[in-house]
């Protein structure tokens, strides 16, 4: 706003006669303010003089009548008064020969000052010492024993010996003035003029008349008069700046009409006209640039038509080409793999077809070998079953003399049993042994000292039965362990028994089993022999199958280099189509990035003078108050601006889409509210979801990620991709947007790509 060239002429304007008002108003107040002064002067002092002449007629006519001499009038000798009403003042109070006489005379007479002029403080006969017999009626008020109080409400009677009053009691009028004026601050905290007369009685000097005139009362009158010049010149200065603006505004509406044309053709409007009215410079202007946009604008909008034509057939050849590439990189991927499966399957079919020669070669030398190995398994086969007839007759033998040896230790094993009864016998022929060698220890006892040898004998006789009885366990044990040994042996030779007949049985079979083994291998040298001729023929015709295969496998390598670089060159192919596509994209971007900027500035235009006009309040071009609008799916709102926006903007975003490579141009609030899209998307409900989906897109919100992210990005252009709930893919470039200082939203511009 402060850029603008009426602006800045208004503002120097109006800076000029602010300073211009300013001094005016001092120079009237401080002129106002002496004139003022003066006046108060000149009526102060011909108070004070008239009340000065006055008390004078008073104190002489006094000397004439008798009622005071001349010695009482000038009386000095001031007498503190002790008794009546004034005695016991905080403040000393004084009585002279003739006060009590000024009570009456002069008190009356000083009083009608202050009821004349509400300026007058006070009006009051002093003598040449200050002494003050007689006070206003107003300050002669009886006392009351408060100091404060009677400080105010009782002056009289008192010696006021101040600089300024015994300046104003001592004024003689030497200095030819007639009157003393002085800044007086009463002991009370008041400030206020203090202006004297001198009073003579008889040619001699008396006193003073002193008046009191209210500073406040003067500085009041002082500061309204100030307001007063003041308002009325800020009036003039107001008045005086509209009517700078106005005309300043008036003579530079062409010049703005101007720029506002040069910017629109900028924002690339390109058939944007001036209204030529006038035939001054302004007016010469304005020709000169319709004739600019008639000749180099349309040339220019010819290139821009071209750039777009050659930007939409470029990116149609780059997609035409990147298809396929892309189909021409998966067949030559299909095949590259192909040709590499074949040759390393013709590889293995090589390696397989030689490896089967081999074998075929190896087949017959070893046909060879098992016909004659199968010839002498013949022959052994036969002494085998010699043999085995030979093992039989043995295994016989062997079964009756294992027969034998069970029977034996059958025998030994009752033998054992009957050894067990013999130990039995001798334990109890050992406990008998020591129960008779114990009946024998107790009769030798008994027998005394010729019992004693009987004694030896009985004690030898048990430990020998006691020795017997440690052999007889020992014996008793071991055959414990040979009938156990015995029963083992007995079971093993029974098992043996068993298995020697198993083992005949199994002789049997295996001279049966020799006797087929012998047929069969008698087969085996036939088929040998017959082996042998067909491995000899498969041999030749392995080797002459390896040849063959050889000569495909070097062909399939060659096939496979091929694809390979066939596939280097399609993905080549592709990384150019992918740096074309990148180009296209990057100069889109920058035409986007112009468009939007452009776009942003337009609606930021749009909507000031909204307000400038007092179409709407600020805050109602800022209405969030999104009012449902019934019956609508996806759900869409009114504001108290969208009406206007849709009879504003609308044919400006729709000039966005005459390039082919623009989606949609649309102004959206800091919440994603649309409030007015494109022509092409607001077209009539039919009711069909899908087709409204598509034809209806205005008045929602759009709070999406990328919806979000433009509406609130306050970093200038930011650029993202977008797929529409449609299913169209797009490249969404905004630009944020600016009402009076305060973010509005963004002009979003959507390119396909």
């Amino acid at each position: 706003m402060f850029n603008r060239i009426s602006v800045k002429i208004v503002l120097s304007l109006v800076t000029v006669l602010t300073v211009i008002m300013a001094l005016s108003t001092y120079l009237i107040v401080e002129q106002r303010s002496k004139v003022l002064q003066e006046q108060l002067q000149v009526k102060a002092s011909s108070l004070a003089l008239i009340g000065a002449e006055a008390l004078r007629s008073v104190l002489e006519k006094a000397l004439e009548n008798g009622e005071l001499l001349k010695g009482e009038l000038f009386d000095t000798d001031y007498q503190v008064i002790t008794k009546g009403a004034l005695a016991g003042a905080t403040i000393p109070k004084y009585s002279t020969a003739y006060d009590l006489y000024l009570d009456e005379a002069i008190q009356e007479f000083q009083d009608t000052f202050l009821d004349t002029d509400e300026m007058v403080v006070f009006a009051v006969l002093v003598d040449r010492n200050g002494y003050l017999p007689t006070h206003n009626t107003k300050y002669s008020q009886p006392l009351t024993g408060d100091a404060e109080k009677d400080k105010v409400g009782n002056r009289t009677k008192r010696l006021f010996n101040d600089p300024v009053g015994l300046a104003a009691a001592q004024y003689t009028g030497a200095d030819g003035q007639g009157y003393l004026r002085q800044v007086y601050k009463r002991d009370t905290g008041e400030t206020m003029w203090d202006v004297s007369a001198p009073v003579f009685v008889r040619g001699e000097h008396w006193g003073g008349f002193r008046i009191g005139f209210s500073m406040k009362q003067a500085d009041a009158a002082l500061a309204e008069l100030r307001n007063t010049v003041a308002f009325w010149m800020f009036i003039v200065l107001v008045c005086a700046s509209l009517t700078c603006l106005l005309v300043v505004s008036r003579m530079l509406r062409p010049l703005k009409e101007l720029t506002w044309a040069a910017e629109r053709v900028a924002e690339g409007s390109l058939e944007e006209r001036i209204t030529v009215t006038s035939d001054d410079e302004v007016g010469q202007v304005g020709r000169a640039f319709n004739t600019m946009t008639q000749v180099i604008v349309k040339n220019l909008q010819g290139e821009i038509d071209k750039s777009n034509r050659m930007v939409v057939s470029v990116k149609e050849a780059i997609q035409q080409l990147s298809t396929s590439a892309n189909e021409l990189m998966a067949i030559s991927a299909q095949q590259s793999s192909g040709a590499t499966e074949q040759a390393a399957a013709v590889q293995e079919a090589t390696t397989t077809s030689e490896e089967i020669a081999a074998t075929a070669r190896q087949v017959s030398e070893n046909a060879g070998h098992v016909e004659a190995l199968a010839g002498n398994a013949s022959a052994t086969s036969a002494a085998g079953q010699a043999a085995v007839a030979t093992a039989i007759e043995g295994m016989g033998h062997l079964k009756g003399q294992v027969q034998s040896i069970a029977e034996a230790m059958l025998e030994m094993g009752e033998n054992s049993q009957k050894i067990g009864g013999i130990i039995d016998i001798i334990d109890e022929i050992s406990d008998q042994t020591n129960l008779l060698s114990l009946n024998a220890a107790i009769e030798a006892a008994g027998a005394g000292e010729a019992g004693k040898r009987f004694s030896v004998v009985a004690n030898e006789v048990r430990r020998l039965a006691d020795r017997t009885a440690e052999a007889t366990d020992q014996v008793k044990v071991l055959i414990v362990q040979i009938q156990k040994a015995t029963n083992s042996t007995i079971m093993l030779t029974e098992e043996g028994s068993k298995g020697v007949d198993a083992a005949s049985t199994l002789v049997a079979n295996i001279s049966a089993a020799l006797a087929k083994i012998t047929a069969a291998v008698d087969e085996t040298v036939d088929s040998a022999g017959e082996i042998r001729l067909m491995t000899q023929q498969q041999t030749t015709a392995s080797e002459q199958m390896t040849e063959t295969i050889v000569e495909v496998r070097d062909v399939a390598i060659q096939v496979a280099a091929s694809s390979q670089q066939t596939t280097q060159a399609i993905s080549e192919l592709t990384s150019l189509a992918g740096r074309l596509q990148d180009l296209v994209e990057e100069n889109l971007r920058a035409k986007g990035e112009a468009a939007a900027i452009a776009g942003a500035r337009q609606m930021e235009e749009f909507l000031s003078k909204a307000v400038d006009s007092g179409r709407f309040s600020l805050e109602e071009i800022f209405d969030e108050g999104y009012q449902p609008i019934a019956n609508t799916d996806p759900q869409k709102y009114h504001t108290k601006y969208d009406g206007y926006l849709d009879e504003t903007i609308k044919g400006y975003q729709d000039e966005f889409l005459k390039n082919d490579m623009v989606a949609f141009a649309v102004l959206v609030d800091r919440n994603g509210y649309l409030p007015t899209h494109n022509s092409k998307f607001s077209e009539p409900l039919t009711g069909d979801l899908k087709q409204d989906l598509v034809g209806n897109r205005t008045k929602r919100i759009f709070n999406h990620d990328v919806g979000l992210q433009a509406a609130r990005n306050l970093k200038g252009l930011l650029t993202q991709p977008y797929e529409r709930d449609t299913g169209e893919k797009m490249l969404d470039i905004s630009c944020p947007v600016y009402v009076k200082g305060r973010h509005w939203g963004a002009f979003r511009i959507g390119y396909w790509v």
